[in-house]
């Protein structure tokens, strides 16, 4: 069975505030879509016809005081500047615009603006009569002829040289925006109005602006306001909900550090507080929990070693009464005594592994650097046998340990090889500095165990189902008593399997004394 991938609670977070951010994104598309579907022209209230009726302003600038055969060939530099292709509308000559432009760009062009009329009517002077030349309102001219001076060589427009009165031109004036049937481009109409001829009233006129695209270029709808919105938006969301994310899950790495502290057998849990919330409140669940599994457990410990420590008296009475017995039985019954004697020795066995494991997790231990070569190889010699265990340390090589613990702890592990794996069993006794700490392995090729019971091996009264019973010596407290004694010394005792078989024990010790010893 597959295991499912591990996504760490901040990635789960910040996945739901981006997928929230799209949702979001999708609403405001949804909406821009529906307001488009109103029709594009709504575009225009907005930034839209501010930068159409500047463009309009500017190319009315251009062509002012240009004849209309000009006005295109003037704009085109000025459409080019903006990326899009724009022209004048000229009702009159519809073929004058230099592209060709949609059908239903053209009748929104035409309905845009009142009928042009038609060339105006030139008034001529007066004849001057006895009542001498005309005066006033009878000038041959209107008074509203443009009062600023054409430029060299050019004449006004209308072709007549003449003054306006000093009335501003109004602003241009978006008229509509479009899409050219059959995906021709994007297209809008900008109201221009421009001086009429002598006699007439100014009159507007369109000036078309075409795009491939519904942004014109910046002029129709400019996305970069919005990416740079959204993209503010997001780094606002992140900049905020991160440290909140990042301090919840810190805080839940922590708890899964305490809870797996608690279940390799170390009660001494300290959590930093966070308050009254529901982490918090979980926090000091879990150092309520930590306290009363020591405390049961101590208790436990102390009850195995006040128990065991009774059964000394009357196991010792027990056994010399044997002794005096089985020197007044008789030859025959000498079998059934040894039998007893046996079982007598067993039990004492017991009750010597269980002292040992009481005293090796209640007594206070005395950490010092310990130099573990020639302590590891007095603990083989007496321990291993007929066939001394291979050694490889350096001299050199101290650990911060209490001696006597860590020599039990060895002297069980070696034994517990002898036993199970058999008395020509090759048993090795490695030890080096690690990356954090100093690694004592002591490994035999004897058969192993099952690898699902390497867990619950230095639990207090286990034993395997294989060989290793209480038919081979066992009492299922040796790795148990080897796991309290190296956790008295700071370190921690752990089970593996070699790839090339056999059984091995790897203790970690600490390289350097705590502060304050």
């Amino acid at each position: 069975m597959n295991a499912r991938p591990h996504v760490p609670l901040l990635a789960k977070v910040l996945g739901w505030l981006l997928l929230h951010l799209l949702i979001l994104a999708l609403a405001f598309v949804g909406f821009v879509g529906w307001q488009l579907g109103l029709g594009l022209d709504s575009l225009l209230s907005g930034s839209a016809g501010d930068r159409l009726r500047a463009f309009g302003d500017e190319a009315r600038e251009k062509i002012l005081y240009h004849p209309p055969t000009e006005w295109n060939a003037l704009i085109e530099p000025l459409a080019k500047t903006k990326n899009v292709r724009s022209a004048m509308f000229d009702q009159m000559r519809p073929d004058s615009i230099p592209f060709r432009v949609p059908k239903n760009v053209l009748e929104r062009a035409r309905t845009s603006v009142p009928p042009q009329p038609g060339p105006p009517v030139r008034r001529g002077p007066p004849p001057i009569g006895a009542d001498g030349p005309p005066e006033g309102d009878d000038l041959p001219f209107p008074d509203d002829f443009d009062e600023r001076p054409p430029p060299p060589g050019r004449r006004p427009l209308g072709g007549v040289v003449g003054n306006r009165r000093d009335d501003p031109l109004p602003p241009s004036r978006p008229a509509f925006l479009v899409r050219g049937e059959g995906g021709d481009g994007y297209w809008a109409g900008i109201q221009v109005v421009l001086p009429g001829p002598p006699g007439q009233p100014r009159h507007p006129r369109v000036l078309l602006v075409r795009a491939d695209s519904l942004d014109g270029s910046g002029m129709f709808f400019d996305f970069k306001p919005w990416l740079w919105g959204g993209l503010a938006v997001l780094a606002l969301s992140l900049t905020f909900w991160t440290p909140f994310v990042w301090g919840i899950t810190r805080y839940i790495r922590r708890l899964t550090g305490a809870a797996d502290r608690i279940a390799a057998g170390q009660f001494n849990v300290s959590l930093p507080s966070r308050g009254n919330d529901e982490l918090g409140n979980l926090g000091h669940a879990i150092e309520t929990m930590a306290s009363r599994l020591d405390h049961l457990i101590s208790g436990q410990k102390r009850f195995l070693g006040d128990a065991a420590h009774e059964l000394c008296a009357p196991l010792a009475r027990l056994r010399t009464g044997l002794g005096i017995l089985e020197m007044k039985l008789a030859e025959s019954e000498q079998p059934n005594l040894l039998q007893i004697e046996s079982d007598a020795g067993e039990l004492a066995t017991l009750v010597e592994e269980i002292l040992a494991f009481s005293r090796a997790g209640n007594r206070a231990p005395r950490l010092q650097m310990v130099s573990l070569e020639p302590l590891i190889r007095e603990i083989s010699a007496r321990e291993g046998g007929e066939k001394a265990p291979e050694i490889q340390i350096s001299p050199e090589l101290t650990a911060v340990a209490d001696s006597s613990l860590l020599g039990r702890a060895i002297g069980n592990l070696i034994r517990n090889s002898r036993i199970h794996a058999g008395p020509q069993a090759n048993i090795a006794v490695h030890a080096a500095n690690g990356p954090d700490f100093v690694e004592i392995t002591v490994t035999d090729d004897g058969p192993g165990v099952p690898p699902d019971e390497l867990s619950r091996l230095f639990e207090p009264f286990y034993r395997p189902d294989r060989s290793r019973s209480r038919d081979t010596g066992g009492t299922g407290l040796g790795l148990a008593i080897v796991r309290t004694a190296i956790e008295a010394c700071g370190g921690e005792a752990t089970a593996a399997l070699p790839s090339n078989g056999g059984f091995s024990v790897t203790l970690h010790l600490r390289k350097c004394l705590p502060e304050g010893f």
